[in-house]
C-alpha cells in the first residue's frame, strides 16, 4: 500500500512539472516579463519551474519511513542510515517534518543522549519548520549579503524552503548542519551548493547565462531536459521563442542591421581609406573648364 501511495505522489509531482517553462532573456524588462507570465497563467517561470521541482522527493520519503519501522536497529546503524538519508539530497517538506519527529524520539532514547549526529540534524530540521531553535548552535541567514554578493540571484533556496531575497527578513538555521543551498534566477543558471552556512557565504559562483541573443537570433544553454523540450525564450511581448528550435542570425544583411551603429561609420572610414590610399603617390591635376 505504502509503495502504492509513493507512485502517485511521483506520478503527481511529474504531471505538475508539464506547465511550460518561460526564462527571462538576457537584456529583455523584468517587468515585461512579470505581466507576460501574468497574463499566462498556465505558463511558469524558471525560479518557480527550479522550486516546485525540488518539493516532492518519493525515494527519500519512502526511505525515512523505512527507518523509522527498523527503530529497534543499533544506535550506529540507525544514525548512519539518518545522516546518509537527510543529507544525500533535498529534503522535502514531508521529509523535514519526518525528520524533525524521528529526532526528537531518538533524542529521548538513552542510547541517543549524546549523539551529535542526531541532534544536529534535529536543529537543522527545526530551522526550516520555524521550530524554535533550543539548544542548537545557530546562526542568521544574511539575505541582503547573499543579494550583494550573487546579484543575478532571486530566489534562495534552503533544501526545499524559498526565500525570496527582495522580501524575506529573519531566518536563523544551525550553523554546524549541512544544508543544500539554491540561488535561483529566470535569467541565469541555476547554482547548487551543499554545506554549512559559513560554507556557503566564502563561495565564489560565476553567473551564466540561460538565453543570449536577440529575438533574430539566440543561444540557450541548459541541461534540463524539460527546458529543452517545451520551455521558451521571453524578449518581449510580442516575441517568444521556443528554447528547441531557435533562431540563428545567419543572414549578413540582418548582422548589419544589428549592428549598424558601429559598421555604417566603420565602413565609411574604410572607403575613404582606401581613396587616399589609391591617390597615394598620385598627381592631382584640376583644370578649369
Amino acid at each position: 500500500m505504502k509503495q502504492i501511495i509513493f507512485f502517485f505522489i511521483a506520478c503527481f509531482a511529474v504531471a505538475r512539472s508539464h506547465a511550460s517553462v518561460v526564462i527571462q532573456a538576457a537584456g529583455a524588462s523584468p517587468e515585461g516579463y512579470r505581466e507576460f507570465l501574468k497574463e499566462h497563467p498556465a505558463m511558469k517561470s524558471h525560479s518557480q519551474y527550479q522550486s516546485e521541482k525540488r518539493s516532492e522527493n518519493p525515494r527519500q520519503e519512502e526511505d525515512l519511513f523505512r527507518i523509522a519501522e527498523s527503530m529497534d536497529a543499533p544506535a550506529e546503524l540507525i544514525t548512519t542510515n539518518l545522516s546518509n538519508t537527510a543529507n544525500n539530497s533535498v529534503l522535502s517538506p514531508t521529509s523535514l517534518n519526518f525528520l524533525f519527529d524521528l529526532t526528537t524520539k531518538l533524542l529521548e532514547r538513552s542510547d541517543f543522549k549524546n549523539t551529535q549526529p542526531i541532534k544536529i540534524l534535529n536543529c537543522k530540521a527545526r530551522a526550516l519548520l520555524e521550530i524554535p531553535l533550543e539548544k542548537c548552535r545557530k546562526v542568521t541567514v544574511d539575505f541582503q549579503a547573499i543579494n550583494r554578493q550573487w546579484p543575478f540571484t532571486s530566489v534562495l533556496m534552503i533544501e526545499s524552503s524559498a526565500f525570496s531575497l527582495t522580501t524575506a527578513s529573519h531566518l536563523e538555521i544551525s550553523d554546524e548542519a549541512v544544508y543544500q543551498f539554491t540561488l535561483l534566477s529566470d535569467t541565469h543558471k541555476t547554482v547548487v551548493f551543499k554545506g554549512t552556512y559559513s560554507q556557503f557565504m566564502q563561495q565564489h559562483f560565476a553567473a551564466e547565462l540561460l538565453v543570449e541573443g536577440s529575438c533574430r537570433g539566440f543561444t540557450a544553454s541548459t541541461d534540463d531536459f524539460e527546458i529543452i523540450n517545451s520551455g521558451t525564450a521571453f524578449f518581449k511581448k510580442d516575441c517568444v521563442q521556443p528554447i528547441n528550435n531557435p533562431k540563428t542570425s545567419s543572414s549578413f544583411s540582418e548582422w548589419v542591421q544589428s549592428n549598424k551603429t558601429w559598421v555604417y561609420p566603420a565602413g565609411l572610414l574604410l572607403i575613404g581609406g582606401a581613396i587616399a590610399y589609391g591617390l597615394k603617390d598620385k598627381t592631382l591635376v584640376i583644370t578649369k573648364p
